[in-house]
């Protein structure tokens, strides 16, 4: 079992690495072919998408995953055909949403633009839920191939866009769009093509509701969370200083990709772990969420001494600040990759609405922290207030969970103890 989920994990570290690749190829073009001004435009389009993603989707690719590891619960094929139409629909009501309430919001882009955050955010739903059901079957390769060969198309429209068709920042959101659209087809046709999705029924139907419907204010208070110190920076400092804020934010994602890759290898092994629900199983919980606290803070300093040494042949001398800025989203990343540990409680147990407190919590902080630290220390308060948000969501994640699914948190040595030894995780 341990060598089957080593070779899972590099296999979803190399895919996360390739697929996240996207941003950080993109970032030394785009920072030297855009002004930062233009760049903010950008970066205020995938602000959207993280909200527009609340609605759009409504996170149910989570809930698919989950029915196909666990049939006991019901057809999970039936399951899955009618999470794709809820998807659909929730989407094309997200995007009529988001034009509206877009520019009103005072984002710098037409209404129709505004639309297309909400696609890219369904098409992501959608393209996650044949990742899904590969990964719930232990089918490494396609499941990462399907990410590699959507970051591989979007890299290479976005670059056409922005270069041959002279499309600018536009082009990069042009890009992007076409992709998410092409591989979510490809997603949905191989579903339906082979049979892992079928008749929709209305039990499933509101059996999905019962999970996406919880999640919304969860999806929306993390894109807000997420977003919060970018839409002060905006409001506050203008696009051009969001353009290098943007920046920074990009070489953090580094560590919340590698951390997503460790979770999504993770994740089937943890689900039989609660599944079996013995004393052991749950030390194995415990003992890996607490090593993993130290483990990405080390990371995070890693990777932030990298920075330190290639930034400005990564980004420029136009966006030079945005490196010093870096290490306040390599922490918030560090913690943010402890919580998805913690977080895999709430799914299992299919309690979404207590995750929901977690993050509208976490996000009350950064509501509050986030314009009164960029009003008085500008970028450096906007970053480290991200940062804080982040510690909040951990704290808040870890001390609802006691009261979702109890664990043994107060024995960690034991805990720790337990996991060093190689049964403790077969």
């Amino acid at each position: 079992m341990l060598a089957k989920l080593l070779r899972s994990g590099a296999i979803y570290t190399a895919a996360n690495v390739l697929a996240a690749g996207v941003p950080f190829v993109l970032l030394p073009v785009l920072t030297r072919a855009l002004s930062p001004v233009e760049y903010g435009k950008v970066v205020s389009f995938f602000m959207l998408v993280s909200v527009s993603a609340a609605l759009a989707g409504l996170s149910l690719h989570g809930a698919v995953g989950v029915r196909w590891l666990d049939t006991s619960r019901g057809n999970p094929r039936s399951f899955t055909g009618t999470a794709i139409v809820i998807v659909i629909a929730s989407t094309a009501f997200a995007a009529c949403l988001s034009a509206l309430v877009g520019p009103a919001a005072g984002i710098e882009l037409s209404p129709g633009v505004c639309a297309l955050a909400a696609v890219l955010a369904g098409t992501s739903a959608l393209q996650g839920m044949r990742f899904a059901v590969w990964q719930s079957m232990d089918q490494a390769v396609p499941a990462a191939s399907l990410q590699v060969g959507a970051a591989v198309l979007n890299v290479c429209l976005s670059l056409s866009a922005v270069f041959l068709l002279a499309w600018g920042g536009m082009g990069r959101i042009v890009g992007a769009v076409a992709a998410g659209i092409v591989f979510a087809a490809f997603g949905v046709s191989s579903l339906v093509r082979n049979a892992c999705a079928t008749q929709p029924t209305r039990a499933d139907a509101s059996s999905l509701l019962r999970f996406g419907l919880p999640l919304m204010p969860h999806a929306l208070a993390g894109a807000l969370l997420a977003s919060l110190d970018r839409f002060a920076v905006s409001a506050h400092m203008g696009a051009g200083s969001l353009g290098v804020y943007g920046a920074a934010s990009q070489l953090g994602l580094v560590i919340s990709v590698l951390a997503d890759a460790a979770t999504k290898a993770f994740t089937p092994q943890m689900y039989r772990l609660l599944t079996r629900d013995t004393t052991r199983s749950r030390l194995c919980m415990v003992g890996i969420t607490y090593l993993s606290v130290p483990a990405w803070l080390l990371v995070a300093i890693v990777l932030w001494a990298g920075f330190l040494l290639f930034g400005d042949v990564l980004l420029g001398e136009r966006y030079r600040d945005a490196t010093h800025l870096a290490i306040w989203f390599l922490l918030g990343g560090a913690f943010g990759g402890a919580y998805l540990n913690v977080a895999g409680l709430f799914f299992f147990t299919s309690k979404t609405e207590w995750i929901s407190v977690a993050t509208l919590s976490a996000c009350a902080v950064a509501g509050a922290l986030a314009p009164f630290a960029v009003s008085r220390h500008g970028l450096l308060g906007g970053a480290a207030a991200y940062c804080a948000s982040q510690a909040a969501l951990l704290a808040a994640a870890w001390i609802l969970s006691m009261r979702v699914k109890p664990m043994p948190w107060g024995r960690p040595l034991l805990a720790i103890r337990v996991l060093s030894r190689r049964r403790g995780i077969a």
